[in-house]
Formats: C-alpha cells, structure tokens, sequence
C-alpha cells in the first residue's frame, strides 16, 4: 500500500537525520573543546620576560596571629626588567621599530633617575590601604646598602589597565590594589649593591630586599 511505503520511508529517515544531526553537534563540541584547550594552555608572555619579571619580584607579609593582615608583592624597575618588558610589550602589541626604540629610551632614562617599583596591595582591612594619602597609616623608605635612607619621592595609586594587566604582571588581581612607589636616585651619593623596600606602621612592618 503506497501509505504503508511511504510510513516505512520516513521511519528509516528519522534515525539517520538524526544519528547526522548527533555527529555534527559532537564535531563541534570537539572543535570548540580543542581551541579552548589550545588558547587556556598557551602562555601570553614569553618565558624569558617571566624569568626576569621573576628575578626582581619580591613578596612580604604582615600577619596577626594565624591571620594574614597584609599581602605585598612588589616588582623593582630596574634596567634590566625595563628592557625585557618593553621587548615584551613590543611583541606582544606588535609596535614598529620606533615605537620600540621610543619606549625604551624613555625606560632608560627613567632607569637613569629612579628606583621605581610596581606594588600590588592586598588587604581586607580597608583603612590600611591608604598608601598615596598624605596621613597615612604607612611609612615607606627606600635603604641602600644598609645605610642610606630614602624617602619617596612620590607614591601614586594607579588604575589597572593593558601596561598593568595580570598577562604582564600575573600577581595582581581583582582584589590588589596597585601603586607606584617612587624614589629619586640622586638622593644616593653612590650605586648601590643592595636596595630594601620598608613599609612600616603600628599594625606591623615588612621589608623586601634586592641584591644587585
């Protein structure tokens, strides 16, 4: 009977349309499940920016009892982090052959007149971050060689931002603030082999070192 023929048609139809259908969705859950692997496991900075990032990073702490109060991580901005970060800025945004040149001159000379460090701030207390405010809780000094002391020539909250972002600087998160901590060089009457990064205040005091 032509129904009887055309029923049996559609109900061989039906599996294989949809048997396609279950093949198809599965390839592209496969695709998108490998270029999501691809682009997770891929590192945005190079290794040789992180072995350097790592070489002039520092991390202190300031606890109460079994309580952490204060968490800082700071980067020191010396000459040889300024080069490998702007090399690495400059793959990464692909800057022209003077961009690149401009920005590292501009590195250099800041090199040339400050110790400048990045510092990311984590606390849950929030009267204590108050770094940049002219009463704060905090006194911070630059030591060199165990002797001269330093104060800052300026202490700035800065914004995160593409220059800031945790590709770049992967200590700082949602919940650190950031700041920049300035201190004129010709201040120093000599180089230096040894810089200290003090913060001090009544709640407690951490210090963190660098050999040059």
């Amino acid at each position: 009977m032509p129904g009887c023929s055309n029923n049996r048609v559609i109900s061989l139809v039906y599996p294989f349309c949809f048997l396609i259908l279950l093949l198809y969705l599965f390839s592209a859950c496969a695709s998108s499940r490998n270029i999501y692997n691809k682009l997770s496991d891929t590192e945005y900075t190079s290794s040789d920016y992180r072995i350097i990032l790592e070489r002039w990073t520092r991390k202190g702490s300031i606890h109460k009892g079994l309580r952490t109060e204060l968490l800082i991580t700071a980067t020191y901005k010396a000459e040889e982090f300024r080069r490998a970060y702007t090399e690495e800025y400059t793959r990464v945004y692909m800057l022209s052959s003077t961009q690149n040149a401009n920005m590292r001159d501009d590195q250099i000379e800041a090199a040339e007149d400050y110790d400048d460090f990045l510092v990311s701030i984590y606390t849950q207390e929030k009267e204590w971050d108050d770094f940049s405010e002219r009463d704060s809780l905090w006194k911070v000094y630059l030591i060199k060689d165990g002797q001269f002391r330093i104060e800052p020539l300026e202490i700035r909250k800065v914004k995160k931002s593409r220059t800031l972002s945790e590709s770049f600087y992967p200590f700082i998160s949602p919940w650190s603030s950031i700041y920049i901590f300035r201190f004129k060089k010709k201040d120093c009457p000599q180089a230096s082999k040894s810089v200290e990064l003090v913060l001090t205040s009544a709640p407690g005091s951490t210090i963190l070192k660098w050999d040059l």
